[in-house]
């Protein structure tokens, strides 16, 4: 079976796999959020969401697994939902009784770095041989945006932005399906705000619907034509091939990441729309963008504004008041650094995700310290002109567009992968 055809039905059995729940979720989501304002309200709501985020682990992970395995698999990893809700709830209760100024801060992000970089062999003999790997992976989709969900909550409660939540509110935050799985990273306050003070003109329901169609196009159609292009699609089939199909799997990639990922983020969206659950945009026409510091304020934009205001601004701040005001440029080259690297571990364990982060350091503090020596060199005026130049701008763009998407086979490969790919390009 051709590797695109075998990728489409791939994805799209996986999708159909997780379909009732999703599609079965808004309804009955939609039903509990009628009841009369109050505490059963929310714990109704509380259940709801618990219920289908297991239905969506068990849905997923047992797509695939061998049917006499499938009894096996949904007691383990009904158990290993358990224990998930366990640790979250301890969080809450962290938060509650206010144990320490950074531990309810920390704890999410603790539980991450344990669980998602813990050596495979320590989950020999623990968990059931045919899935051993398979069922971290499972429950690894989607900790990485809770945890950072809950510790941006934390930041909002201390700042006084929202209050503290009631423990049924929590869960459902913590568990909101549309948002559990790839994000966006919504943040506790626009959540709180859809429940308590709902506001329609922010989710209309036919363009939540819109969203939906939209979001199930990319993902299940042009995405997977775009996959076809890219390094899985076109070059690893072990033939040897020209040195013209690498642009070809750098431009295909990068297209079908942008396809697959806001497309799920505008399914997401489109479903809470339809509860009035403002969730906040992921992309806001990236591709456009004239630098990689303009890019990366409207990719993954959740993800950036979580960098920004809980790493990027203390610690800016921080610097500067170590080594003094004369030191911010540097200072601020130095936060942007430590951030990027930061995001690129975020992505995943490997060598290959430490690069990518050093990568995107390495481009945006570059635009960093050019922006400040154009403003320097030209000054007010001149500045004001260089920026308005149609040329220089399509210029610009090209440029950033090349760096984010060769930036990307570190992430599309492993660091063997990569190797492997690039000794499959025969001389010209």
């Amino acid at each position: 079976m051709p590797h695109g055809l075998s990728h489409f039905l791939s994805s799209s059995l996986l999708l159909v796999t997780l379909a009732v729940p999703f599609l079965l979720f808004p309804l009955a989501a939609w039903i509990v959020l009628r009841l009369p304002v109050g505490r059963m309200r929310m714990a109704a709501f509380a259940v709801v969401n618990l219920v289908f985020a297991l239905a969506v682990c068990i849905s997923r992970g047992t797509y695939g697994v061998r049917l006499h395995d499938v009894k096996q698999y949904f007691v383990f990893s009904t158990a290993m939902f358990a224990a998930y809700v366990v640790l979250v709830a301890l969080q809450y209760l962290l938060l509650e009784k206010k144990l320490g100024s950074w531990l309810p801060l920390f704890f999410p992000l603790l539980m991450l770095a344990m669980v998602k970089y813990m050596p495979a062999h320590w989950t020999q003999g623990f968990v059931p041989a045919p899935f051993s790997n398979k069922v971290f992976g499972d429950f690894l989709l989607g900790l990485s945006y809770m945890a950072f969900r809950l510790t941006y909550m934390v930041h909002e409660i201390r700042n006084e932005i929202v209050p503290l939540p009631s423990f049924s509110e929590y869960l459902s935050f913590a568990f909101f399906v549309p948002t559990l799985s790839i994000g966006p990273i919504n943040p506790y306050s626009s959540f709180h705000n859809s429940l308590h003070k709902p506001d329609r003109t922010l989710t209309p329901v036919g363009r939540s619907w819109a969203r939906i169609l939209i979001g199930l196009t990319k993902y299940i159609f042009l995405g997977n034509l775009a996959n076809q292009l890219s390094y899985d699609g076109l070059l690893a089939d072990g033939l040897p091939h020209h040195w013209i199909d690498f642009p070809i799997a750098v431009a295909g990639y990068c297209a079908y990441l942008y396809l697959n990922f806001s497309g799920f983020c505008d399914i997401a969206i489109g479903v809470s729309g339809l509860l009035g659950i403002h969730v906040q945009e992921n992309f806001d026409r990236p591709f456009s963008k004239r630098n990689l510091q303009e890019f990366w304020a409207h990719w993954h934009m959740t993800l950036t504004n979580y960098m920004r205001d809980m790493v990027f601004v203390p610690l800016s701040k921080s610097l500067v008041r170590r080594f003094g005001p004369a030191s911010a440029p540097h200072c601020i080259a130095l936060a942007i650094a430590i951030v990027f690297i930061l995001m690129g571990i975020w992505h995943g364990a490997g060598w290959n995700f430490v690069l990518y982060g050093l990568w995107h350091a390495v481009g945006v503090a570059t635009v960093h310290y050019y922006t400040l020596f154009l403003k320097k060199r030209l000054g007010k005026a001149r500045y004001a002109k260089y920026r308005e130049n149609r040329v220089i701008y399509h210029i610009a763009n090209a440029v950033t567009l090349a760096y984010f998407a060769l930036g990307l086979i570190l992430v599309a490969n492993s660091m063997r992968g990569l190797h492997m790919i690039l000794g499959s390009f025969r001389p010209m």
